[in-house]
C-alpha cells in the first residue's frame, strides 16, 4: 500500500520533525551558566501582530522569523544585529519573530538568552500560537525567512529558504532595504 501525502501534510511532517529535533540543537548551544534568565520577547498571536506591524509605520519594517532549532537561523542573526546598528537612524525598524514551540519552555529562555548575548537590542516577539498554525498564517514553508515592508505597510520582499538553489544572504536583505529607501 503505497500512502500519498498532501502537500499540506508534507509540510506539517517536516515540521514535526524539525520540532523533534529541537532537544538536540538546543543542547548543542550552551550559555553560562551566570547567564540570568531575563524575558526579552513578547508573545503575540497572529492578529496582534498584524496590528502591531502597523504600528512601526512610516518605517520600513524588516522582520526575521527564527528559531533556536533553526541553525542557520542562529548562525546569520548576528548580521541581522549589524544590519540593524547600520540602518537604525534610516527609518528603517528591525523585529524579530521567534517561532519556536510556544510549549516549550526551556528553547524559550534560551532564545531569550540569546537574544542578550547578541545584543540585539530592537523589539523581539514570539509567536504564541500553535507551530504550525503560525507557518501556515504566515505563508511559511521553513526558515529562516526575512520579511520586508514598505513604508505604507505593504510587504515587498519576502525572502526564504524554499530553493535549495537559491538562498538568501544579508546582501539581499541589505539590497531591498536600500531599494525601498530609494522609493522615499
Amino acid at each position: 500500500m503505497v500512502v500519498r501525502l498532501s502537500m499540506f501534510n508534507k509540510i506539517r511532517f517536516f515540521l514535526a520533525v524539525l520540532c523533534f529535533g529541537t532537544a538536540f540543537l538546543i543542547s548543542s548551544y550552551t550559555i553560562a551558566e551566570s547567564d540570568v534568565y531575563e524575558e526579552r520577547m513578547t508573545a503575540i498571536n497572529y492578529a496582534e501582530w498584524e496590528s502591531q506591524r502597523l504600528q512601526y509605520l512610516p518605517k520600513i519594517v524588516v522582520v526575521d522569523l527564527w528559531a533556536m532549532w533553526c541553525v542557520s537561523c542562529i548562525e546569520r542573526f548576528p548580521e541581522m544585529v549589524n544590519l540593524h546598528h547600520k540602518y537604525k537612524d534610516q527609518n528603517v525598524e528591525f523585529v524579530s519573530m521567534n517561532l519556536d514551540d510556544r510549549e516549550d519552555k526551556k528553547s524559550l529562555e534560551l532564545a531569550n538568552q540569546f537574544l542578550k548575548k547578541m545584543n540585539a537590542n530592537f523589539d523581539h516577539y514570539h509567536m504564541d500560537e500553535n507551530l504550525l498554525h503560525a507557518f501556515e498564517k504566515i505563508d511559511l514553508i521553513g526558515i529562516p525567512a526575512v520579511l520586508i515592508y514598505d513604508q505604507k505597510g505593504n510587504e515587498q520582499f519576502r525572502l526564504t529558504g524554499d530553493n535549495p538553489n537559491k538562498q538568501f544572504t544579508e546582501i539581499d536583505i541589505e539590497e531591498a532595504i536600500i531599494h525601498l529607501l530609494n522609493r522615499t
